[in-house]
Formats: structure tokens, C-alpha cells, sequence
């Protein structure tokens, strides 16, 4: 537990009729780090961004920020940015002006406004873009002005309510990598909701993951993928295999990365068949069917080779590189 976390959230509760949308929650993040709310859609994750903002107010529980408990605070005196799903820049406006718009709701001093929107927009590498209205924007461009419109008011702690999720594969990895490292460079507390797991494993220094409203597990992206204290985590970070061995009642987790496939005169202990395979550039994915280890189908990833891969019935042998019990 962090001595003078940036943020607390302590035993949040928050209800929607009967329905609990976050359920005891409580979690600390550290100054300068980049947390991720990593969830399936509908298990609290944007109810708890709405609180950390206060356009909600917890049935119980308490948010703190600097350790100043913010009850009663109202939302534009919170110092938070928020960048939303769909970023709200606002289409008549150019990206100077969307970026101005709340420097001087909080400051008369047109010089000093433009001199801060200037350094932000190098920061962001969007000076050449100070002059275009968002519809003249790439969705890349619109999510840096976007975050450029959270940050020149130098909020403590910035909300990021999945803003990622409308772009392509290709430039969502590209924004991703850039946003990481914006962040950096500005060492800003950042809390940043997603339901994609890939995302979440690549951006944070911590993960708290939740289902049904409750925290899980918090932890680093390899605490998390390696080291799952419960199915549900183990099963949504990543891709799970949950295998028995022999007649033991227990379960293990298996990744598909951690089981190797072999030719069947191979000396191992389990045999398998391929049901299918499905090409994924850097590696394959190999569906297997083991009655020895499950009785559900089984996953396994293999690096590629251009020249070959098992056929939908092959016999084959399996070695299982890790194993963690669960």
C-alpha cells in the first residue's frame, strides 16, 4: 500500500436501481502511473470513471485524491481531464481553438493561454494541426487533439474512457504506442478503461481487473497474466487452457504459448489430435482434442513454418512447457 497514493478509492459502492454497478471497491494509484480498469462491458468500469470524476456519487465509500477526501467537490474543481470514447471535440471549433476553449473559462490571459497550447502541441506533435477542424482530422490526429484538450489544463489525474476503440487494428497499435509514451514524457496519474486485453497487458504498469462491479486482482501485466488468483482473471487476460492431470481433481491453467506440439513417434507423455489450425502471421493456432488432459477442446500457438503445419487430424504428442494450479 502506497503512503500518499494520488488516488484512493476506497469500499466503493454505487447502485443502479437494484442492480450493484460497483460493489466494495477499493484500489490506490500511485502518482505517474499509467493504471488500467481492464473489464468486460457492463462490470462497472465507466460507472467507476464517473465517480472518480464526480458526475457520480458513491453510495458509500470515499475517493481521495492526494490524499483530500472529494466529497462535495464538484467535477470542474477536481483538476481531473477526461478523454472520452468518442473524444467531444467540438466540430465548429479548429484544434487551437478546442484546445483554448477551456484555458480561458480559467484564465483572462490570452497570452499565456496560446504560449501553453503551443508547448502542448509540440509535446503532442500537433502544431501542424492547430489550424484544422476535427473532420478534417485522421482518428489518430482527433485522439491527440483530444488528449491535448484534457491536458493543457494540467489536471493531477487524467480519465481515459476506452478511446482507442474506434480505430482500426493497425492504428490502434500505432495510437497505443504513442499514448504510452506521452504519458510518460508528462509522468501524468493516469486511469485508462478497456475491455481488450492486449491493450491493457501493453499499456500498464498496473492492471486492476473486474467482474460484476468487484476488484478481482490488482497487479503489474505480468503479475496479472502469469500469476491469476482466480478463473474468471485467468481466463479473461489472455487465453486459458484449464487442464487436469491423471485423476487429480485439481485444475491447471495452461496458455497456448506454453504447450509445444511434436511429431507423434516423439517421446511424450500425451497424445493429441488436431481439429483445426488458423493462421496468424507470426504464429498458428492449433485446436486439439487430448482426453487425457481435458474433455474440452484445447488451444495451443506454434510459431509459424511457411513450409509446414499439422493437418485437421493428424495425431500428434504434446508437451506442456508451464503449468500453474489454480
Amino acid at each position: 500500500m502506497s503512503k500518499n497514493p494520488a488516488l484512493s478509492l476506497e469500499h466503493l459502492s454505487y447502485n443502479f436501481g437494484t442492480t450493484a454497478a460497483v460493489n466494495d471497491f477499493s484500489l490506490e494509484i500511485e502518482a505517474g502511473t499509467f493504471t488500467t480498469l481492464l473489464g468486460p462491458s457492463g462490470c462497472g468500469k465507466t460507472t467507476l470513471l464517473r465517480l472518480i470524476s464526480g458526475f457520480l456519487e458513491p453510495a458509500q465509500g470515499k475517493i481521495k485524491i492526494d490524499g483530500i477526501d472529494q466529497e462535495g467537490i464538484e467535477p470542474n474543481e477536481r483538476k481531473i481531464g477526461m478523454v472520452f470514447q468518442d473524444y467531444a471535440l467540438f466540430p465548429h471549433l479548429t484544434v487551437r481553438q478546442n484546445l483554448l476553449y477551456g484555458l480561458k473559462l480559467k484564465s483572462k490571459d490570452k497570452i499565456q493561454n496560446e504560449e501553453k497550447v503551443r508547448q502542448l502541441a509540440q509535446i503532442l506533435e500537433i502544431e501542424n494541426l492547430l489550424t484544422r477542424y476535427p473532420d478534417e482530422l485522421s482518428g489518430g490526429q482527433q485522439q491527440r487533439a483530444a488528449l491535448g484538450r484534457a491536458l493543457v489544463l494540467e489536471p493531477k489525474i487524467l480519465l481515459m474512457d476506452e478511446p482507442l476503440s474506434s480505430l482500426d487494428t493497425k492504428l490502434r497499435i500505432q495510437v497505443r504506442e504513442e499514448l504510452r509514451e506521452i504519458q510518460k514524457k508528462l509522468k501524468i496519474t493516469t486511469v485508462y478503461v478497456t475491455h481488450d486485453q492486449e491493450e491493457a497487458l501493453s499499456l500498464s504498469d498496473k492492471i486492476a481487473v473486474i467482474h460484476d462491479g468487484k476488484l478481482l486482482q490488482a497487479g503489474s501485466p505480468k503479475e496479472i497474466y502469469f500469476h491469476p488468483k482466480d478463473f474468471f482473471t485467468a481466463d479473461f487476460v489472455g487465453r486459458a487452457n484449464f487442464l487436469r492431470f491423471g485423476d487429480e481433481a485439481k485444475k491447471y491453467l495452461v496458455r497456448p504459448e506454453w504447450i509445444k506440439i511434436l511429431p507423434l513417434e516423439s517421446d511424450l507423455d500425451f497424445t493429441a489430435k488436431i481439429l483445426s489450425s488458423s493462421f496468424l502471421g507470426e504464429k498458428t493456432r492449433y485446436i486439439l482434442e487430448c482426453q487425457e488432459l481435458s474433455a474440452d477442446k484445447i488451444t495451443a500457438d506454434a510459431p509459424t513454418n511457411e513450409d509446414f503445419e499439422y493437418s485437421p487430424g493428424s495425431q500428434v504428442k504434446i508437451e506442456i512447457l508451464r503449468k500453474i494450479l489454480m
